[in-house]
């Protein structure tokens, strides 16, 4: 789709170039593909939510330019990925290895092509705030955090499942750039397990649901598309798969669109937790646990 209202394309040699060209009004720009994939855009790069003015989109800035480099190792042994590194370029790189067959599974759910794959950025998916954005699911169930460069020239760091708070809603402020996501160095020792409902085949997800055991047991589920933002449900121990279950269904808020009723999302979303904590543990354990820990947003 063709940015018809688009009159200027920022390209900053800097850091502080790119943060007075957004605070001036301009959009970021990483791989483009939600931009170009949505008539009416709302400033995190969605559609913008019902209700809500959609300011007119004039000018563009390419983070691109700013040579990031896509992944690069940490002191702690996890991975720092640029917000502006291809999917296709996260999965083929040899630092992910160990995560790359979750990668793969989560970021399939997003049933773009080969083309997609190349250009999409793994940063642009959080930010466009899709709440079928597979990107952001596989975030949360790694347990990234979010490296955001703030307009003072400052940093500061929060866990991605608190970028997306609604549908093309972040918790960025204006000015702010998403800069990288950090994968713990315990990621690659996980478990995973994804499971996708959607209405047709190939149609966006509708309810995605993806799970991590970590070795020392504790279990997490991470539930996304069916709801507006995503829901973190966190236990010490693995659940039974029918208590994981009711838990999902319990949650309050369920995502209302084209893509699936409500209560349809809760139904798929509660048979895709049991089917995740099957996969994960193999087996039953002991009845009667609880979360520890639920992250809410509506």
């Amino acid at each position: 789709m063709d940015l018809v209202t688009v009159t200027e394309l920022h390209r900053p040699r800097s850091r502080s170039e790119a943060h007075e060209a957004l605070l001036a009004g301009a959009v970021p720009l990483a791989g483009g593909t939600a931009l170009h994939g949505e008539a009416h855009l709302h400033p995190a790069g969605a559609a913008a939510p019902p209700g809500e003015d959609t300011p007119p989109l004039t000018g563009l800035v390419d983070l691109v330019d700013l040579g990031w480099p896509d992944v690069e190792p940490m002191p702690d042994d996890g991975l720092r990925v640029a917000a502006t590194a291809s999917l296709r370029t996260v999965l083929d790189h040899p630092l992910t290895a160990p995560v790359r067959p979750f990668l793969h599974d989560a970021f399939s759910c997003l049933l773009a092509s080969w083309k997609i794959w190349a250009r999409a950025t793994w940063g642009g998916n959080l930010c466009a705030a899709l709440p079928a954005g597979a990107g952001t699911a596989a975030a949360c169930t790694l347990g990234a955090t979010a490296e955001i460069w703030t307009p003072e020239g400052g940093t500061r760091t929060i866990p991605a499942a608190d970028v997306v708070v609604g549908p093309g809603r972040t918790s960025l402020a204006p000015g702010e750039i998403l800069r990288a996501l950090h994968i713990p160095a315990g990621a690659g020792r996980a478990r995973y397990a994804v499971r996708r409902h959607s209405l047709v085949p190939s149609g966006r997800s509708g309810s995605l649901v993806t799970g991590r055991l970590d070795p020392d047991g504790r279990c997490t589920l991470v539930v996304t598309a069916a709801v507006p933002a995503p829901h973190l449900l966190v236990w010490d121990a693995p659940p039974p798969p029918e208590v994981a279950a009711a838990a999902v269904r319990d949650l309050p808020h369920w995502h209302d669109d084209p893509q699936g009723h409500p209560s349809w999302r809760r139904h798929v979303s509660g048979i895709a937790a049991l089917a995740v904590v099957v996969e994960l543990t193999g087996a039953h354990p002991t009845h009667g646990a609880h979360p520890t820990r639920e992250t809410e947003k509506s």
